[in-house]
């Protein structure tokens, strides 16, 4: 990421036709998007189930993508995919742990998935420039390399709306940038977009910030001087995120309704909805489960606390700010800080938006790299006004 200086804005001639610019986040536990066509971030688990058959039922039909009844066909094969895997009773996970995400046929399939959905939903072929992330520890291996060999390949997502009805797109791959998780963060955070100047720092710019992204799979950390990722690798890594709350939450569950006489064993479902709502209805009945959550949770953000701060060392007394970001943000956000209180840590924050803080990143950082080949001036009015600068943002 280049520093915060302005840069007087510079335009060129305008070109016929644009790509849609796609900043997709494909985390183990949800799938994020965003693009010059939906304007507003969207999500859905990450959840994909193979073997899927269109239902033939009269309730299944419907008149564009419905993404909470997401039938998906690829190369792969047909899946269930988000809520709708969720919904479909199965044994096992539906969620990939895979760390080679090219490697994986369900990987794959949530990419695809995630950008055929940032497109509009009506048959047709697309050109697309695609920005996406990867945790610290896989960002500098052969992950990187396999990903950004399998996103540069073209592919076609067909969207079943019944059982003789669907809406296929051609992608078009015509650039891909592969990024690490914590600088969508910090990109979204400490720059802004201008219409004079193009790129500029934004209120929250400081000269030395830390990033806690917290995923479902990995809490990625990292320290950055002027927007700019700080290469020593003793400044970065990932930890324990929300998964490790599942697996202590489910412990915790199962000796719960042990004790009530019931035998328990909390699907991803199950676990997404405990986790936010810390309720659980089982056996007819509801059960307030918050002080399990609150207990794992607990014990999972000293975790984070210890790991980070011990490797960070003397540079946090440096920090002039620390945020945390990522769809974990309303788990641990009350926790951490009290961790942080306790260390004497001061500066920590929750940033604006932090679901969606790394996709927003992901696709300011699109409009940069388009900038270079189409003018600011032109990604200004095709990628960014629409997004960033309307009355309303």
């Amino acid at each position: 990421m280049k520093s915060a200086e302005k840069v007087k804005s510079k335009g060129k001639a305008a070109v016929k036709k644009k790509p849609y610019l796609v900043g997709v986040d494909i985390g183990f536990g949800q799938t994020k998007w965003l693009s010059n066509h939906t304007v507003n971030p969207q999500v859905i688990p990450s959840a994909i189930l193979a073997g899927a058959r269109v239902p033939e039922n009269k309730i299944f039909d419907f008149d564009t993508v419905d993404l909470n009844h997401l039938v998906v066909t690829t190369e792969e094969g047909t899946y269930f995919a988000g809520a709708q895997a969720l919904e479909v009773p199965s044994s096992g996970s539906k969620r990939t742990q895979i760390r080679d995400r090219a490697s994986d046929p369900l990987s794959r399939v949530l990419f695809h998935n995630g950008i055929g959905l940032s497109l509009p939903h009506e048959d047709g072929k697309y050109d697309v420039f695609v920005v996406t992330g990867l945790p610290n520890t896989d960002y500098d291996r052969s992950i990187k390399e396999n990903l950004e060999a399998f996103l540069n390949r073209p592919f076609s997502v067909t969207y079943h709306l019944s059982k003789d009805r669907t809406i296929t797109k051609e992608v078009n791959i015509i650039g891909v940038e592969v990024m690490r998780q914590p600088e969508g963060a910090v990109t979204y955070n400490q720059f802004a977009f201008d219409n004079e100047y193009f790129l500029m720092g934004s209120e929250h710019a400081r000269h030395m910030v830390a990033v806690i992204d917290i995923g479902h799979f990995t809490t990625d950390f990292a320290l950055f001087q002027k927007g700019v990722f700080v290469e020593d690798p003793m400044y970065s890594g990932s930890t324990v995120a929300v998964s490790e709350v599942y697996r202590l939450l489910e412990k915790k569950l199962i000796l719960l309704f042990d004790e009530f006489g019931y035998s328990f064993e909390a699907s991803d479902k199950d676990l997404d909805n405990i986790i936010r709502t810390g309720e659980v209805f089982y056996a007819g009945k509801t059960y307030d489960v918050s002080k399990q959550v609150e207990e794992a949770s607990r014990e999972v953000s000293s975790v984070i606390a210890k790991k980070v701060l011990d490797q960070w060392g003397n540079e946090t007394n440096r920090l002039e700010l620390i945020i945390l970001s990522g769809g974990g943000a309303y788990v641990f956000s009350e926790y951490l800080r009290e961790e942080f209180e306790k260390r004497r840590q001061q500066g920590f924050q929750v940033i604006e938006d932090p679901q969606f803080s790394n996709v927003l990143g992901f696709y300011m950082y699109g409009c940069i790299a388009l900038a270079e080949k189409y003018g600011t001036e032109e990604v200004l009015s095709q990628y960014i006004n629409q997004i960033f600068m309307g009355d309303d943002k």
